[in-house]
Order: structure tokens, then C-alpha cells, then sequence
């Protein structure tokens, strides 16, 4: 037990299996900071103490990974100093500045649930309890932080996977924008927390249930047991209810034989449930009840089932905006928003979209058994150019019509993309080439401050426009090449296979 934020003799927390583990101890109470970090020192921890979240900002900024942040705030007499939410904004500004580090935060029993489930969904790793009397259970406080720097490592894995581009290998999803690998790393976050409920949103073609199965696959708990996909568009009425929790023979009309539903069959799974905004407000409240206490009762059945299902939704609307317009419930939408996700749409990754074309020019070049190998510059300017509405899943289905139609040539070419598209799309390959305007330049910016874009990105984009222009103007020749750019044949190499010129 830990009395008054000091370990007590003889009753050690036995880490020497983390023994190369650094743990920043924030702790907000003077009297005793340097007595638990010497305390936490002798189980085998390498400690470095400060006095509030302002101190130990920089401290994350300018020294090695800290595995570990351990934010201490409970004082005799006043049990918290400082508001919880302003804890809360501490936790999320340590993880932006430190993003592997895992923070651990003590609480007292007074606090309240939501402002628990609010510092998880800005970074939390876990909570410490502190009894009345500044007392820790020192087996929570070994789980806890043990937990923190198993998550540490994770995450510090994951981010080389990340970088190497391994990921996108492993999930099927592909991309190398700054918002995709945003949104992975939360995603690979969400799926470690296997109770907590997912809520995504996208428009239609982002790859929601791609990224719903992602979760599914990594979470420790439910990635060796079923994943059922529920659109809540097609499913209305008793079918829809049915569908979900099951029936028992008789039941209605055409019930010849019982049937578990599909929260029964995904039981220690995941359900997916898409287009959650379309589910009938009728049905709503037997998916809150399953939420709030983890039963089904099938339809016509008089008995309740208890069922773990991890639960991710989606939505190509926003769902605040249905529960102004009443239909949707706002208690239900709660329980849903634990853990929110967005995608973003093609045209806000414009980036990703070579990698994209690249990845389904081999897999339906396998496919249709076709000796397709690259794809002409000009397609992928244009594609990376124009608007698509579909997003990914109109790209996808481009290509499977280009290579489906396909019948000479290794070199997928403008000739070979629906003409429907080209008509629409003539003046999207145009404007690419055109010389930065005002209006141009104005756009940048607004989608800079927006924090859609950043301006590597954006020079990103620029310097391939130039690079494809001077090649088609001739510019073929590596030495003569780099000569007019003013680059090193080197870079100029580098840059080619970069933009995959």
C-alpha cells in the first residue's frame, strides 16, 4: 500500500521485468514527490520527478521516450488540486507532444464517470484509485503501470510499422497521408480498449467497414472470434429486430425455426453495424439495453441472453444533427460515442491516391489475369486531380473497369479509363498543369489553417506538377533533368521515386 504518496517497506511492486522503463512522475503535491519517485527507483524504474503538467511538457519535448507519465493529485485535506479538466487538457497536451508515452493519472473515489471516460478518449492509459486516506492498492498500481509500458511498446512498434509502411500491408488499408496515418494510429489505440463502443463516420466509399475489420483484427480480446457486418438501412420492422437478437420458433409469421441473431453469433466478437443513423427509433432502445447491460431477449422469447459483443457503428451523416431533428436518441448516441472516428474523404488525401492506384492495378491485374505492370503519369495526374464522389470505392471500381476492358499494353493509359469519366473530368487534368493563381494559392492556405493540409503537402503537390510537366516537355533525360531543375541527379532520382515518375 502506498500511504500519503510513500511505498510502504517490504511491500514492493517486483519490476524488474521493466527495469529499462522511464516513468516521468508528475506530481502535483510538493510534500511527497520525491519520496514516491525514490520509492518507484528502487523497483527498478528510472524516475524523473516535476512539480506540474507545465514543467513536464518540455521535459517530454527535449529528453528520450518516457515510457511512462504518472500524473499524482491528491493532497490530505483537499484530496485534488486543480480541477479535473484542467487534468484532462494536461493529459491530451502530453500526448501531443509525446505521443507513445502512456499517462496513468491517480483519481479518488469522489470523481465523476464521465470525466474518467473523457481523459480515456483524450489518451488515458489508466486510473490509480486513492482511498480516503492517500492509501494506493499496490497490485492496481503494478497492473496499471505494467499495462501503461506494454502499451508503450505497442505503440512504439506500431509507429515503425507506420513509418515503414508495414501497416497498410497488414490492415489492407493504404495510404501515406499525414490524416490516414493519424487516423490509424487512433484506430490501433481503440481496438486495445475491447469493451468500449466505436462510432465512425465517413462519407460514402471512405472504407468504414475496412477500418471497422482493422479494429476487430488488432483488438487482443475478439480478433479470434466472428465479425458480423449489419447494414441498418436494409433491416427494418420485425426483421430488423430479428436480425439482431434472434427469434424463437413461431414467433411471427414465417418463424419456421428459431434463430440467434446476430449478436448472439458474433458472441466475444464484433458487430458492425453501418449506416447506424438509418436504425428505426422503434429499434433503438433494445440496442440501448443491449449497451447499458450487455442482454438480448430474442423476439417472442421471454428470456434474456447475456452476450459480450464489442459493438462499432457507422455513419455517413452526423448523428448530432439527427437527434436535433429527433430521429435518433440522444441516450443512445451517448453510449455509442465512446470512441469517435473519422475518416477523411479522397480529397482531403489527394496524396494517397498514387498508392491506391498502385494497389488495385495489382490486384486486379492478378485478378483478370492481365501483364499490367505501371500506370501512365498522366493517370495518375488526372485521378489525382479530379473529384471523386465515391471516394476510394469509385477509384477502385475505375480501375476494375479499365483492367476488365484491358487487352494490350503493360502500361495502363487515358485510353483505357471509362470516356464517360474523361468528359467529366477533361478539365481536372488541365488545371493540374495550370500556373499557380491567387486564387490557387488562397485556397492552400484556407485548407492549411483548416488543418486539412499542411504546407510540405501542399510544396508536396507543387513539385510534382513540375517534375510530371518538365517530363512530358522532354525532360526524359536524367542529366539534362536535373540541369534545368537545379537539382542533383541524385535528388532528382529520390524525387522521381518518391512521386513514382
Amino acid at each position: 500500500m502506498v500511504g500519503q504518496g510513500k511505498l510502504r517497506e517490504g511491500e514492493g511492486l517486483h519490476l524488474s521485468k521493466v527495469a529499462a522503463e522511464r516513468l516521468l512522475l508528475i506530481n502535483i503535491v510538493d510534500d511527497f514527490r520525491e519520496e514516491i519517485a525514490a520509492s518507484l527507483r528502487e523497483f527498478g524504474y528510472d524516475v524523473h520527478a516535476v512539480g506540474s503538467l507545465a514543467d513536464a511538457l518540455p521535459k517530454l519535448a527535449a529528453e528520450p521516450m518516457y515510457s511512462v507519465a504518472m500524473i499524482v493529485a491528491w493532497e490530505k485535506g483537499a484530496r485534488l488540486r486543480g480541477a479535473y479538466d484542467e487534468l484532462v487538457d494536461g493529459i491530451r497536451a502530453i500526448r501531443q507532444v509525446s505521443a507513445d508515452t502512456q499517462v496513468v493519472m491517480t483519481i479518488d473515489a469522489s470523481v465523476d464517470v464521465s470525466v474518467c471516460c473523457e481523459a480515456i478518449n483524450n489518451g488515458l492509459a489508466g486510473f490509480v484509485e486513492i482511498d480516503e486516506s492517500g492509501r494506493i492498492d499496490n497490485d492496481v498500481l503494478r497492473k496499471r503501470l505494467d499495462h501503461a509500458c506494454q502499451r508503450h511498446r505497442r505503440s512504439v512498434e506500431h509507429n515503425k510499422k507506420l513509418h515503414s509502411g508495414e501497416i497498410y500491408e497488414s490492415t489492407g488499408i493504404v495510404g501515406c497521408s499525414r490524416a490516414m496515418a493519424s487516423l490509424l494510429q487512433q484506430a490501433s489505440r481503440a481496438a486495445e480498449i475491447s469493451d468500449a463502443p466505436v462510432l465512425t463516420y465517413g462519407e460514402s466509399g471512405t472504407g468504414k467497414q475496412l477500418l471497422a475489420e482493422m479494429i476487430h483484427r488488432l483488438d487482443p480480446k475478439r480478433s479470434s472470434r466472428a465479425f458480423l457486418a449489419v447494414n441498418c438501412a436494409a433491416i427494418t420492422g420485425t426483421l430488423a429486430e430479428s436480425a439482431l437478437f434472434g427469434h424463437v420458433k413461431g414467433a411471427f409469421t414465417g418463424a419456421t425455426e428459431p434463430r440467434d441473431g446476430y449478436f448472439r453469433a458474433a458472441d466475444g466478437g464484433t458487430v458492425f453495424l453501418d449506416e447506424i443513423g438509418e436504425m428505426s427509433l422503434e429499434l433503438q432502445p433494445k440496442l440501448l439495453r443491449f449497451l447499458q447491460e450487455g442482454v438480448v431477449m430474442p423476439v417472442g422469447s421471454d428470456r434474456e441472453y447475456a452476450v459480450d459483443v464489442r459493438v462499432i457503428a457507422a455513419s455517413n451523416r452526423r448523428i448530432p444533427a439527427l437527434v436535433e431533428e429527433e430521429r435518433f436518441r440522444l441516450d443512445l448516441y451517448q453510449r455509442l460515442n465512446v470512441i469517435a472516428l473519422e475518416i477523411p474523404p479522397l480529397r482531403e488525401r489527394r496524396e494517397d491516391i498514387p498508392l491506391l492506384v498502385d494497389f488495385f492495378i495489382k490486384k486486379y491485374a492478378m485478378h483478370y489475369d492481365k501483364p499490367v505492370a505501371r500506370v501512365g503519369h498522366r493517370v495518375h495526374q488526372l485521378l489525382s486531380g479530379c473529384a471523386l464522389e465515391g471516394n476510394v470505392r469509385e477509384l477502385e471500381n475505375l480501375i476494375r473497369r479499365a483492367m476488365a476492358f484491358k487487352t494490350e499494353g503493360d502500361e495502363l493509359t487515358l485510353r483505357d479509363l471509362p470516356s464517360a469519366f474523361l468528359e467529366r473530368h477533361v478539365q481536372s487534368l488541365k488545371s493540374t498543369n495550370e500556373v499557380l493563381t491567387r486564387e490557387t494559392l488562397e485556397n492552400a492556405c484556407n485548407m492549411i489553417a483548416a488543418g486539412r493540409m499542411t504546407l510540405p503537402e501542399f510544396v508536396d503537390r507543387c513539385e510534382r506538377v513540375v517534375l510530371e510537366q518538365s517530363i512530358e516537355n522532354g525532360g526524359e533525360n536524367q542529366a539534362d533533368l536535373s540541369r534545368m531543375l537545379g537539382l542533383s541527379t541524385r535528388t532528382l532520382y529520390n524525387k522521381r521515386r518518391k512521386y513514382r515518375l
